[in-house]
């Protein structure tokens, strides 16, 4: 897809640009074609880190990280209509809930990913961004039982993995969520940033989303089905939708010179912004 293609650098992810949702459906099929990838959208560009490993100036989380998920495990159990069998699962339940992990969230699908990427405004008018990932089944843990030593614990592997979970969360499923576990080096004990590491040249593209493009991406996405509703069944995401349906977010306004929210950003919203799927 080279009328897509911005940079392509030895050591480095290939760097897309697209604008128009037809134009990253094509790019998305073209980087799909052979069946094993998966997407992560991010509304800026930030080095791709799990939450447990970003606070650089306190690195808190990373501190009590097991303190704080045994924490979780033992008193979330009330909540919960079954009771995960080891810590991959566990680990898979507290991400979806925001628990601070190791985990980093993908998906096998690339709308979802889109969506990430544009649901809310562009931050500080920066460009938002779509991540692929081409991984090799065979180094994917796709199950959580009978796992050999070396991979018994998620908190004592060597090197990042994917892991795609069981569907214990309903999260999970409805956003075909995947995982990559990180792991910490061991002169320092930090994270790597996952495009820092082997052949990401090879594995790893990376599709910017110009912030201008975000209304009307967010807008086409929900035509096509995917919001809040689909991403996150139950009370919350019916909210959130109904919230979309009949709000408006400040980039979905042009300002001129004139009051806030006296012109839409483009005639379809005029038409059917509020209109049912």
């Amino acid at each position: 897809m080279d009328k897509y293609l911005i940079e392509k650098k030895p050591g480095s992810p290939r760097l897309f640009c697209i604008s128009r949702i037809e134009e990253f459906i094509e790019l998305v099929t073209w980087l799909s074609s052979d069946g094993h990838v998966v997407f992560r959208g991010q509304r800026r560009n930030l080095p791709l880190i799990p939450s447990v490993g970003r606070d650089k100036k306190r690195r808190l989380w990373s501190y009590v990280e097991k303190e704080v998920f045994e924490e979780f495990k033992r008193e979330a159990l009330p909540y919960l209509g079954f009771t995960p069998t080891n810590d991959w699962q566990w680990l898979a339940v507290a991400q979806h809930n925001r628990l601070p992990t190791r985990l980093l969230d993908w998906t096998r699908n690339p709308l979802a990913a889109l969506w990430f990427t544009v649901c809310k405004p562009a931050d500080k008018e920066e460009a938002g961004v779509v991540w692929g990932f081409i991984y090799e089944p065979t180094e994917a843990i796709s199950s959580t039982t009978d796992l050999p030593p070396n991979l018994a614990s998620p908190f004592s592997i060597e090197n990042t993995l994917l892991y795609f979970p069981e569907y214990i969360f309903p999260y999970i499923q409805a956003q075909s969520g995947v995982f990559t576990v990180h792991h910490r080096q061991a002169d320092n004990d930090v994270f790597v940033p996952f495009e820092n590491t082997k052949d990401a040249d090879l594995l790893l593209s990376r599709i910017e989303i110009p912030a201008k493009s975000f209304p009307t991406l967010r807008y086409q996405l929900f035509r096509l089905g995917i919001s809040p509703a689909s991403l996150f069944p139950g009370l919350y995401g019916l909210v959130e939708r109904i919230k979309y349906q009949n709000e408006f977010c400040k980039d979905e306004f042009e300002n001129k010179g004139q009051q806030e929210g006296s012109r839409l950003h483009f005639p379809l919203f005029e038409e059917c912004r509020r209109d049912p799927l």
